[in-house]
């Protein structure tokens, strides 16, 4: 096959694809999105070097089209000592994760614009450093729109506070959302919400 029949293959079965997300149905075509996404995400990613970053980035774009996640900031607010203090810790307690505060800001905007999902959480007792997992969904109601983001990283013992930037798509609905951000390790797990309303 000569490249100009392949990528005319290719050509009609992305179109092919496109046709039959327009036959679904909201809540199918939202998944089928996801995995459209998912695919040219990793695409994306397998050329920048970061496949798995690539992909999960896909997936949030396609299942909740027309978000564009910011990278993750974090900072810590206390240090190692000030944190055992601050939660009377003793090292026969182990690990210990504990939520302080999730917050997003503004709690009144609109479609289209952009929020800012902070997180603040202490974790004691990893030993050095763990790998922590955050993750950030989007309800409205007791229904998941979608997932926003998912992400690892290596966090030392002490106090963080995560920001996360996103801009919201522009066909949402007006109404009560609730942000739900969540943190893991290996050996548990923490979650606060955050509502805002989209006017």
């Amino acid at each position: 096959m000569t490249s100009t029949k392949r990528w005319m293959t290719g050509l009609l079965a992305c179109c092919l694809l496109l046709s039959l997300v327009g036959c679904q149905t909201y809540g199918e075509a939202g998944g089928l999105g996801a995995a459209l996404g998912a695919g040219a995400g990793a695409i994306i990613g397998n050329q920048s070097g970061h496949a798995m970053e690539g992909a999960l980035i896909g997936a949030a774009l396609g299942g909740l089209t027309g978000i564009i996640a910011h990278d993750i900031k974090a900072r810590k607010a206390k240090d190692r000592q000030q944190t055992v203090e601050a939660y009377n810790y003793q090292p026969s307690q182990g690990e210990v994760l504990r939520l302080e505060e999730s917050v997003v800001s503004p709690n009144v905007t609109s479609a289209g614009s952009m929020i800012e999902a902070t997180l603040q959480y202490a974790i004691i007792g990893t030993g050095g450093g763990t790998q922590v997992k955050e993750t950030r969904r989007l309800l409205r109601g007791e229904r998941v729109i979608g997932e926003l983001s998912s992400k690892s990283f290596t966090r030392q013992d002490g106090t963080w506070v995560t920001t996360q930037q996103f801009k919201l798509p522009s066909n949402l609905k007006p109404g009560r959302y609730s942000l739900i951000q969540k943190v893991e390790t290996g050996k548990s797990s923490i979650f606060g919400t955050a509502d805002f309303t989209i006017q």
